[in-house]
């Protein structure tokens, strides 16, 4: 992508901060300049292998990044980068809140064992063993 000036790195660092790959970042930069592309162009002008092109076209396409046509040859645009960021935004914050939820249980399941584990020190097991030994008798 010799069109950024040495940029390329910057761009392809932020957009991977976004969730996209290196590959994802390179077609997906490179459609918001052009627009509306062939998937041929797409691979020249990204630098991205053309044996790549089509999972990383696909893969976008699942993120809701772009939109490809049905016609032959495929051509493929970009869509809006926010409503992308704001899906992953809520993604991100519901699970730092699962992350939450799980530190507060396991901080009340700990302190209302920590007292028995004291009482009884080396006389219990935290877990339960997967297989118990068979006793002959």
């Amino acid at each position: 992508m010799f069109i950024l000036n040495g940029n390329a790195e910057r761009v392809i660092r932020t957009l991977r901060t976004c969730g996209l790959t290196e590959y994802e970042s390179k077609v997906y930069f490179t459609l918001l300049l052009t627009e509306r592309s062939k998937m041929l162009d797409i691979a020249k002008k990204s630098s991205v292998p053309q044996s790549k092109i089509y999972s990383v076209v696909d893969s976008l396409n699942d993120k809701g990044l772009v939109d490809v046509s049905e016609e032959i040859p495929k051509t493929v645009r970009a869509r809006e980068l926010e409503q992308y960021l704001s899906r992953e935004i809520n993604a991100r914050q519901k699970g730092i809140s699962k992350m939450i939820d799980a530190g507060n249980l396991i901080g009340e399941i700990i302190r209302s064992l920590r007292p028995i584990a004291i009482r009884y020190k080396d006389k219990y097991r935290v877990f339960e063993p997967k297989h118990r030994r068979k006793r002959y008798e």
